[in-house]
């Protein structure tokens, strides 16, 4: 991996500066509360500047998240090309949520994932970036040896599949207010469980097969 240059570390600190100020402006004044030029304020950084970073103010309330999605997906590429592709997204996602609990910021995560939902703005924007990321996140897993019959569709699902699971953890952790290392073991459990659930929706695995031998029926005219 190339080592960033000096104007590449540069914007990367600016840009951490702008979203931990804004995030912490939210929590504390509300959504409305706060405005581009008040955050720009906050930071010691040009209104001009923090415009070119981020263009509304919603792209602000997000750009937190955004910068732990980069960590994520840096952290899944460099995960080892023999290792099963659920394997590599669990273990690049608790090694970033990891990072959150080194860091201190694990209850900012937990506040701002709170205070999103509570927007409905907001949590539609952040159900766009969260998309987003997952066509990153297959874009990086298609290559995998892991899938040799259709890697487009196999790494999507892998993807969906994963996704999923790692929101229902996130919610049932919000819900308990844990640690992180409670939040790791809550998708560990939802992983685990994945199949079973799927399982047991189903009744019983539909194969391609099966459904050739029982097609839908035609509804009958009225």
């Amino acid at each position: 991996m190339a080592v960033p240059g000096r104007r590449e570390r540069n914007a990367t600190r600016t840009r951490r500066i702008l979203t931990r100020t804004a995030v912490e402006l939210f929590l504390a004044r509300g959504f409305d509360g706060v405005t581009v030029e008040s955050i720009a304020e906050a930071a010691e950084i040009s209104p001009r500047t923090t415009y070119r970073y981020f263009p509304t103010k919603e792209d602000l309330a997000l750009g937190y998240l955004a910068d732990l999605d980069d960590r994520f997906l840096d952290s899944v590429c460099t995960r080892p090309t023999d290792e099963p592709p659920l394997t590599s997204l669990r273990r690049a996602l608790a090694d970033t949520w990891a990072w959150l609990e080194t860091s201190g910021e694990s209850e900012t995560y937990l506040a701002l994932q709170t205070f999103i939902e509570s927007r409905p703005g907001l949590l539609a924007a952040n159900l766009r970036r969260g998309y987003q990321q997952e066509e990153l996140l297959v874009a990086a897993l298609q290559p995998h040896p892991a899938f040799h019959q259709d890697n487009d569709l196999e790494a999507r699902l892998a993807v969906a599949a994963f996704a999923g699971a790692s929101r229902v953890a996130l919610h049932r952790w919000r819900q308990s207010a844990g640690t992180v290392p409670m939040l790791v073991q809550e998708l560990d459990t939802c992983i685990a469980t994945l199949l079973p659930a799927l399982e047991s929706a189903g009744g019983q695995h539909i194969t391609t097969t099966s459904l050739s031998k029982n097609p839908t029926r035609k509804s009958r005219p009225t």
